[in-house]
């Protein structure tokens, strides 16, 4: 029954909440799916692979990205027991577009529409991310198609020699073994945002009306050419999936990147990020073109880089006078005066080294992607649903690449979701948590202590919030990503036998949790990936967030999961939680959660409009596997529980009185007494506690046929009334 209410769920918003179809208030607590669909299925996909890399750019395929059709049924219905009611389902240009312009893969589009379908069977709501990191995997990430490159001249090929782009299917040469590839530094590939081939291309497709005017595609203007094939592509999809009743709407692009918009001066570096071999943007067009460059080296683990921002080394690249165009194509920033080669020394020199400084008409937020936004809206909303929602975001705010845009919802057609993304940078890129040690990118600035650690989060997430209501009219917010990698502390979670532990993973997704929660936002983790490996962690640039592996140890009981439905599942206690759902009213201050005590209490004032029930979800099998005791200060509730095959959690549905304002639920282990009264006035929670077997509850969906048998789990109900 919860399943079937869920499937039934349409989300719309109303001021800065989401709200279902019965105007209850949701929680949406999402995941990302998943951390491998950035690249092809089959073997040629990880990124540590370099065979075929180049020779299948055009016949690729992403059917079965994030995982085959068959494993669907199993994903799902772990992804509900965990507690997500919203999936970020990723998807790429390319695995709409890679055979050439204009030519579909009709086979991804119809295994999209099937998947979808089948989250839809779990209650899983959907919207469309179409995701991209550093414009294309052969720049180093992922998105769009490898012809994007040679439409406007560049060599794919001659990206690694040239410095204009860091890839690891390329990194170490041509004969790099596996243990040559497992050397691609950690969290090194955002650093090709200003390289040539990622700052060329986003330059083009925002701007090029404005920096490269002259530079056309088969006739036509290169960002009007690259926007409508992108935008075509995305409506393709929009189409495919425009009959599923459970896909809420799209994003516009993930992280979208300026390229060289607004950068002051050609000849330095700008930004935080410097890791790796860091040449300038002028360093990048000059080794592009063909001129050996020595550039500098940086490391995250260098005083003299992260304090003073000096290189440690520097080197030489493209001795071999290799050029990152094509024959018979040249690089559009000469053409257009950016950069020329002297007469007298034949050697690269900067002509205009505020090119792309920032100037009226010329800002990336206001002047370029919020009218592309505009038409995207409408392009994709009329391919699909005119009441579909528009996930929109913004470069990573640590970045500090360009501030954010005022957005005038009612003019991008309403429907406006704000998506930003939230880590914490330090545990990131470095791979270490320190509960005490924390670093505000954005200011430069440390901050010690657990206490001054909380309010840096906290102040990140308000801000936020805050820019919800200055800069998109007030819309509501969705972190979009947030998560942390499993891999830190020099890969302790996957040591030999005992010394193998996630305790560090687990309370720095415990913080990052709490943090959400206490600011009462939705998120959607990174990631979900089915084909996790100990090896190679996602799959993609050494990255390794995925909440699953096949490889972990199980966390949860085989008495209390017999039929796996949390195998796999890494720190499930940090984010497996209670939540309300679904509130019949407005909340009362903050719902909060001790994760210690296992208690979660709620406190709301009911809409007088709304007669479907407050909705709670109770993860038993993780949090409460002796059951539980829930108070109410009014009203009544019931508990559905799930059979073992779909995870054993319960939803309980609370029905509030009417005569009274505010209401309140206080879940607890079962046998734990209820709270003291404040001094002086008489308790408000009266105990007469009942016990409810959840066999009794299993009976409404017949177990499947298991070899093992649990014994019933027990969920200790009680009432509470005012006095």
């Amino acid at each position: 029954r919860a399943a079937a209410e869920h499937a039934r769920l349409h989300v719309s918003t109303r001021g800065s909440d989401f709200v279902d179809s019965a105007g209850r208030v949701l929680s949406l607590r999402g995941v990302n799916l998943g951390g491998s669909s950035k690249m092809p299925a089959g073997a040629t996909g990880p990124t540590h692979v370099r065979d075929g890399f180049f020779e299948s750019m055009r016949s690729v395929s992403f059917v079965g990205r994030p995982f085959p059709l068959v494993e669907a049924n199993e994903h799902f219905n772990r992804m509900r027991a965990w507690g997500f009611n919203l999936i970020r389902l990723i998807i790429t240009w390319e695995a709409v577009e890679h055979a050439g312009p204009g030519e579909y893969d009709e086979a991804y589009l119809e295994y999209l529409a099937a998947l979808i379908e089948r989250a839809r069977a779990y209650g899983l709501a959907v919207y469309i991310d179409p995701h991209q990191d550093v414009w294309s995997r052969f720049s180093g990430g992922d998105g769009a198609p490898g012809w994007t490159f040679e439409k406007v001249g560049l060599d794919v090929r001659s990206f690694e020699p040239t410095g204009a782009a860091l890839v690891h299917e390329t990194f170490g040469g041509a004969g790099a073994s596996d243990a040559d590839k497992a050397k691609f530094p950690r969290m090194c590939w955002p650093t090709n945002l200003h390289k040539l081939a990622c700052a060329t291309m986003f330059t083009l497709f925002w701007a090029g009306d404005a920096y490269a005017p002259r530079t056309t595609v088969d006739g036509v203007p290169v960002q009007a050419y690259l926007q409508d094939h992108y935008t075509r592509a995305m409506c393709k999809v929009a189409a495919a999936l425009r009959h599923l009743p459970n896909v809420l709407g799209f994003g516009t692009m993930n992280e979208p990147l300026p390229g060289y918009i607004g950068i002051k001066a050609l000849d330095k570096l700008s930004g935080p990020l410097k890791n790796g071999l860091m040449p300038t943007p002028f360093e990048g067009m000059a080794l592009g073109g063909g001129f050996p460059t020595r550039v500098g080296r940086y490391t995250l683990d260098s005083l003299r880089c992260l304090a003073a921002g000096l290189p440690v080394s520097t080197e030489v690249l493209n001795k071999g006078r290799v050029s990152a165009w094509l024959p018979g194509r040249a690089c559009p920033w000469r053409a257009h005066g950016v950069w020329d080669i002297d007469a007298r020394t034949g050697e690269p020199t900067l002509m205009r080294a505020d090119y792309f400084a920032p100037r009226p008409g010329c800002d990336f937020g206001h002047d370029f992607y919020v009218p592309f936004t505009k038409q995207f809206a409408a392009a994709v909303r009329s391919a699909g649903h005119d009441d579909w929602l528009i996930f929109v975001e913004m470069p990573p705010a640590d970045l500090g690449l360009c501030p954010f845009p005022v957005l005038d919802v009612a003019h991008l057609g309403g429907g406006i979701v704000h998506a930003p993304h939230w880590y914490d940078q330090l545990t990131l890129f470095l791979g270490k948590f320190v509960r005490w040690v924390s670093i505000d990118v954005q200011k430069g600035s440390p901050h010690f202590g657990t206490g001054s650690v909380s309010r840096l989060r906290a102040r990140q997430l308000h801000e936020l919030l805050q820019q919800a209501g200055t800069h998109v009219g007030g819309a509501p917010t969705l972190i979009g990503e947030v998560g942390i990698p499993f891999d830190m502390h020099d890969r302790e979670a996957y040591a030999e036998g005992k010394r193998a532990t996630l305790a560090n993973c687990e309370a720095a997704l415990r913080a990052t949790v709490d943090a959400l929660e206490a600011s009462h936002l939705s998120y959607a983790l990174w990631c979900y990936t089915a084909d996790h490996t100990a090896e190679w962690g996602d799959g993609w640039n050494r990255e390794d967030l995925s909440l699953f592996s096949r490889s972990a140890a199980p966390e949860v009981p085989l008495t209390l999961d017999p039929f796996g439905v949390y195998l796999g599942g890494r720190a499930l206690a940090a984010f497996v939680r209670p939540y309300v759902q679904a509130l019949a009213g407005t909340l009362v201050g903050t719902p909060t959660y001790d994760s210690t005590r296992q208690t979660y209490s709620l406190t709301f004032r009911h809409d007088a409009t709304c007669e479907a029930p407050t909705i709670l979800f109770v993860p038993t099998a993780v949090q409460y596997r002796r059951g539980f005791a829930l108070r109410v200060s009014d009203g009544a509730y019931e508990c559905d529980v799930q059979p073992p095959e779909a995870g054993t959690f319960v939803v309980v549905r609370y029905r509030h009185d009417p005569a009274h304002a505010v209401h309140t639920l206080l879940l607890t282990p079962s046998g734990t007494p209820p709270p003291p009264a404040p001094r002086g006035r008489a308790s408000a929670l009266i105990a007469g506690e009942a016990r409810t077997s959840f066999l009794s509850a299993q009976r409404r969906s017949p177990p499947l046929p298991s070899r093992r048998s649990a014994a019933p789990a027990m969920v200790a109900v009680s009432r509470m009334r005012t006095t």
